[in-house]
């Protein structure tokens, strides 16, 4: 047992001791020394007392639920010149771009087909059309992937010209959209912060999903 090994390292040795220990002329530090040594073994060898477990389980869950309600986990893109992003816990997953295939009698401005994502067909939608945004001829293909999100089960795909990556953010940063811009019919910005210089338009996943839905029906 730990409790058995006396801490001389803190008496005699390079932890708070006097340094006085004959072992060091050798050993030049305490952690090279055997009893030193043979002391971190026990310590990680011994049980845990009981309720350790539960205790600091209890302490990692509740500074989570702190930080979860401090901040918010999101994600960001970019739409032609607009930066967007949505809660991370509303985005399955990024892909490569990849062909989509139109809908027989199903043309239309937002809904641009189906995709095959992981052997399951989704539909493709254009967010750009659905909220308004001019498309940016000169954005870089390269930089192009399909977002996947989801929201009461319900899965659907568009492209971003540039995925800019997850980020928390503070939940006492987020300000309320301009009146103008939460009265629009086609708009589902929820919140606004900052990213460095750029404003960040946070968009609600039940609210752009419902009108995704009303938009391809």
């Amino acid at each position: 047992m730990l409790t058995e090994i006396e801490p001389c390292w803190t008496r005699i040795g390079v932890f708070g001791g006097d340094q006085s220990c004959p072992e060091l002329a050798q050993v030049v530090h305490c952690r090279h020394c055997p009893v030193y040594a043979r002391a971190g073994r026990a310590l990680l060898e011994q049980e845990p007392p009981e309720g350790y477990l539960a205790h600091w389980a209890a302490q990692l869950a509740t500074a989570h639920e702190r930080e979860d309600a401090e901040t918010l986990s999101t994600v960001v893109f970019r739409l032609a010149a607009e930066r967007l992003a949505l809660p991370t816990t509303a985005c399955v997953e990024v892909v490569e771009p990849r062909p989509v295939h139109r809908i027989p009698h199903r043309a239309g401005t937002v809904l641009r087909g189906v995709a095959n994502i992981r052997g399951e067909l989704l539909l493709v939608v254009s967010l750009t059309a659905l909220l308004g945004i001019a498309p940016d001829a000169a954005a870089a293909a390269g930089r192009s992937r399909l977002l996947v999100i989801e929201h009461d089960g319900e899965r659907w795909v568009f492209a971003v010209d540039e995925l800019l990556g997850v980020h928390r953010v503070a939940r006492a940063a987020l300000a309320p959209p301009p009146a103008t811009v939460a009265h629009d019919d086609r708009a589902a910005t929820t919140a606004l912060f900052d990213l460095g210089e750029v404003r960040v338009a946070l968009l609600d996943d039940a609210l752009l999903c419902g009108r995704l839905r009303r938009a391809v029906a």
